[in-house]
């Protein structure tokens, strides 16, 4: 396989769950909103009651990809829309036909079929849901720790009840095992070697990496039932195993969302320091992913200030710190955050610093 057309997507699932920004939608009910596009996954189930939603991304194939998304969502019914991107219960290779007649009678903007038309005859029709360069180094990273664990690798997403599972990590998890593969996997030169090709962020957080994600897998571990972490799923098999693992971007409630929303949808290939720094648009909410911890120098301290033109009074703007947070001059933003602490603890992934802020100009 010459892989030529899907080494250009970054990401095909995702590594955030969109729970929080989608929770502070229906709070805040934005009108005109700004986020990064990402797969689409992060991005599409903001739709709904906004008049506009604008989706950001210097990667025309995510773009592509985000365009197929919406079509499924809008053209499809859930079944479908499941079966088509392979998210379980049909996360196997059995709806390869299933899926190739699907992806005829979608209606898609030439680009958008052209270019997928490509990438499938190079996959024979199988799910596209794991063929980004994240989810395929997940799936390696998930071989060396099943290696490691052995046969009960995953029995701590076979939990049902919380204090179970709680019981089990305090009493029988093992630990020692589950240390030396966080001190084996989670450094900078595996990450640069697997995904980042040299471009891993920065840290500057007072944490080592270890201490980083030790604390974050513990906290996924005990604060909810674990098999709804599409991330650890990720993390220990390589793909969702479970019904209660599927992201909320696949849930019925956001593809009826999503199918019946009358928002405007944007795809825009440009920087979003660019584009929202020249006040053509006006947003009350926007979803910055976590593209702020790989600013460095004056970009880093001065690019809260820079979006300014394109907020309007009272906006939301949520920014996920990964391993390093700009020291950034936030005059005329206020930290809201501990105020959504319930629900930024609630999210799936607990890898980010999750901050939300209000502009009062």
């Amino acid at each position: 396989m010459g892989e030529k057309y899907f080494t250009g997507l970054n990401y095909t699932l995702g590594n955030e769950d969109t729970s929080v920004e989608i929770a502070l939608v229906k709070q805040y009910k934005p009108q005109s909103i700004f986020t990064v596009c990402g797969s689409g996954g992060r991005s599409l189930p903001l739709c709904g009651d906004a008049q506009n939603v604008s989706l950001s991304d210097l990667s025309k194939e995510q773009l592509l990809l985000a365009k197929l998304r919406e079509a499924t969502y809008k053209q499809l019914g859930h079944e479908e829309f499941l079966s088509f991107w392979g998210y379980f219960p049909y996360a196997d290779n059995n709806y390869c036909e299933s899926r190739k007649n699907i992806f005829k009678k979608l209606d898609l903007p030439d680009d958008v079929r052209n270019f997928f038309q490509e990438v499938f005859k190079e996959i024979y029709f199988k799910s596209l849901l794991y063929l980004g360069k994240w989810e395929r180094t997940f799936s390696i990273l998930a071989k060396i720790i099943r290696a490691r664990l052995g046969k009960d690798f995953d029995k701590i997403l076979r939990f049902d009840d919380l204090e179970d599972q709680r019981n089990y990590y305090k009493n029988k998890f093992p630990h020692k095992r589950w240390k030396a593969i966080i001190f084996l996997l989670g450094n900078k030169a595996l990450f640069n070697a697997l995904l980042y090709k040299g471009d891993f962020i920065e840290k500057n957080i007072p944490q080592s990496h270890f201490a980083h994600y030790d604390n974050a897998f513990k906290k996924l571990f005990t604060q909810d039932i674990a098999q709804k972490s599409f991330f650890l799923h990720l993390v220990l098999h390589g793909k969702i195993n479970s019904l209660a693992g599927v992201p909320v971007e696949a849930s019925l409630e956001t593809h009826q969302r999503i199918a019946a929303s009358k928002s405007k949808i944007s795809y825009l290939n440009e920087d979003l320091v660019t584009h929202l720094s020249s006040g053509q648009n006006s947003y009350d909410f926007l979803s910055l992913s976590d593209v702020p911890s790989y600013f460095k120098g004056d970009l880093e301290h001065n690019f809260m200030q820079t979006i300014r033109p394109s907020l309007k009074p009272g906006a939301i703007v949520v920014n996920r710190y990964y391993l390093r947070k700009s020291n950034c001059n936030l005059a005329g933003f206020v930290d809201i955050s501990k105020e959504h602490s319930e629900l930024i603890a609630s999210e799936k992934v607990q890898m980010y610093d999750i901050c939300i802020y209000l502009y009062e100009p």
